[in-house]
């Protein structure tokens, strides 16, 4: 039986991979589409080449063993909160928040090097769990290692990408074997701390739930985004009215269209099937990455597809829905296509390791 496993060779998931270059690819174009002139005019060739490192990242992620990885996982989780306790008290402010740090001309979101190291350090304490239930002890241990960082970033204050951790702490209690009496009391805990965190959130943050529940009280201010989005949707039909050809995008009425508001651009130019090809495409990589989860060698590393893909999943249901007001704007970017050097390289690093998992999944790897 050892050697009947030991012939079986090592393959890359190319439904997966081939999903996320797709993904990348469309991202580029439409990127291209919203910036082919003025200010923005060449960022397009910068998100081609924050692709080519996060495709470099990709490989280096499969190459290097995430066993080895989870071992060294704590340090590795410490190394990513520097920087965000340095950006709390030194980071420049930039559009209202200090998530970026610059080098040059680029910048850098180290929140998003956090998740991939929280999702090692999770995986990482799961797979040193004896029981497949967690200690009540381990679920404390689990709430510390999400919690810390959402913290940090919710501080920055940047509560879309902080929200972007929780997915991890969902799956991981879910993964643990919460009973029910436990996710009733985080229910009614999160209930409590959401209608606190109120007295927290800054005024523009405010704003944008107001809106979301009462989106005509200023439709010309905070309210104008999500107007527009809608408008760019609805015009889009069933076919769209052609690369770059929409109205909304081309004449600039949609604001940051090649960032948090790009899935509106392929609705109007692309229209419902631009839509659903790209929704088509996440929809493939996250359920691939399920089964994928399911012939993982161990606890860790099952435990790192699924909170890896449940970040991907949770970013692209947040940012689809904000297209049409079904929630507030939190400036999630869509994964992959969306305008971002961080975004971009982390999601393909992300990527990486869940490739990497099933790429050793027999003893011999």
């Amino acid at each position: 039986m050892i050697s009947g496993v030991a012939s079986v060779p090592r393959r890359l998931d190319l439904v997966i991979l081939g999903c996320a270059l797709s993904l990348a690819f469309l991202g580029i174009l439409f990127v291209a589409s919203t910036t082919g002139a003025g200010r923005l005019q060449g960022l397009a060739t910068r998100q081609a080449l924050w692709v080519a490192i996060g495709l470099a990242g990709l490989i280096a992620a499969v190459l290097f063993d995430y066993r080895t990885l989870l071992k060294i996982s704590f340090p590795l989780y410490c190394a990513t909160l520097v920087p965000l306790v340095y950006l709390l008290f030194f980071g420049a402010r930039i559009q209202n928040v200090k998530s970026w740090i610059r080098f040059g001309s680029f910048q850098f979101q180290p929140a998003e090097l956090a998740k991939i190291s929280t999702a090692l350090l999770v995986a990482y304490l799961f797979e040193n769990e004896d029981d497949g239930r967690l200690r009540l002890s381990a679920f404390f241990k689990l709430g510390a290692i999400v919690g810390i960082p959402f913290l940090l970033v919710f501080l920055q204050p940047d509560l879309g990408l902080a929200l972007t951790i929780l997915p991890l702490l969902a799956v991981g209690l879910f993964f643990g074997g919460l009973p029910l009496r436990g996710w009733i009391a985080i229910f009614l805990v999160v209930a409590v701390c959401a209608g606190g965190a109120w007295f927290f959130l800054k005024d523009y943050q405010k704003q944008r739930i107001s809106t979301f529940f009462n989106p005509d009280q200023d439709v010309l201010k905070s309210g104008y985004q999500v107007r527009q989005s809608k408008i760019a949707v609805g015009s889009g039909g069933f076919t769209g009215k052609g690369f770059r050809s929409g109205t909304q995008s081309q004449l600039r009425f949609l604001p940051v269209q090649h960032t948090d508001f790009i899935f509106a651009v392929i609705a109007e130019e692309w229209g419902f099937l631009g839509v659903i090809l790209i929704l088509g495409l996440f929809a493939t990589l996250v359920l691939r990455s399920l089964t994928l989860a399911g012939v993982a060698r161990d606890r860790g590393g099952v435990f790192l597809i699924l909170g890896l893909a449940a970040v991907i999943f949770f970013s692209v249901m947040v940012n689809a829905s904000m297209m049409i007001g079904l929630l507030p704007t939190t400036g999630i970017p869509l994964p992959l296509v969306s305008y971002g050097g961080s975004s971009v390289a982390t999601t393909f690093l992300s990527v990486g390791l869940i490739l990497g998992v099933h790429y050793r999944r027999f003893a011999n790897a």
